[in-house]
């Protein structure tokens, strides 16, 4: 079995014969073929690398027919790869089956469909996704909601950015660099919400993290501009 494991890993590793390595789980015997995670796994990955998602489902189909049984790893490659696409549709699909086989969605699995509806702009399924994420998992990461934050800074609601922030912490999240800085610059640069980002930059200090040097520089470059157009209608105000 060493020897064809090694085979399929090799032949994962070049697009131009990923179908090869999936051509060869079909010599691999039944009995074997039970517990022959390795191979399965590796070519699931690499069908979802080169984005041929649906060659991976016929296979994660296959897998659950006839074996060896697909663990969380196998349901996020293709959770994953259709998230990355906007294939929300399918990804939450997959998800259900994983769970109908009496596994739990982990918190990556959770982020990465986050994720998927962050960038696609679909802020309240990536809200539900959360909230789902909240009820099944006693302890979240960082990545789930600096996900959601990111994608209510892309569309400009950053009362709903500054509540997550706060959630973080309530849910013992420590929140990270990412999180500020993002949140730091969207508050400048597009709210001009000066207090609340100065605020941001006092927490951020407290916790031992500092702006990048061209974060401070932008937001020195904002101050200025807006310092200059205050003195300019005070100017036309008095004339």
């Amino acid at each position: 079995m060493s020897s064809v494991n090694f085979l399929v890993a090799k032949l994962c590793q070049e697009n131009e014969t990923v179908q090869l390595a999936l051509e060869m789980l079909n010599d691999i015997p039944g009995e074997r073929r039970k517990h022959a995670i390795k191979p399965f796994l590796a070519v699931v990955r690499a069908l979802c690398r080169i984005k041929d998602v649906e060659a991976a489902k016929h296979l994660i189909l296959k897998m659950i027919a006839d074996g060896p049984p697909p663990g969380n790893v196998v349901f996020n490659f293709f959770i994953t790869a259709y998230s990355k696409v906007g294939g929300m549709g399918q990804a939450m699909e997959m998800m259900k089956l994983l769970e109908s086989r009496g596994l739990k969605p982990d918190v990556y699995t959770y982020a990465v469909i986050a994720s998927g509806y962050s960038n696609g702009g679909e802020m309240e399924e990536a809200r539900k996704i959360l909230e789902e994420a909240k009820k099944k998992h006693v302890k979240l990461n960082h990545v789930l909601y600096h996900t959601l934050i990111r994608g209510y800074c892309k569309i400009e609601q950053f009362d709903e950015a500054l509540k997550l922030l706060t959630e973080m912490k309530d849910y013992g999240v420590r929140s990270d660099f990412d999180e500020y800085d993002k949140l730091i610059q969207s508050l400048y640069l597009k709210a001009l919400d000066w207090e609340a980002a100065e605020k941001l930059q006092e927490e951020m200090k407290e916790n031992g993290l500092y702006l990048k040097g061209i974060t401070r520089a932008l937001i020195k470059a904002v101050k200025e501009m807006e310092k200059e157009v205050v003195e300019a209608e005070s100017i036309s105000a008095v004339a």
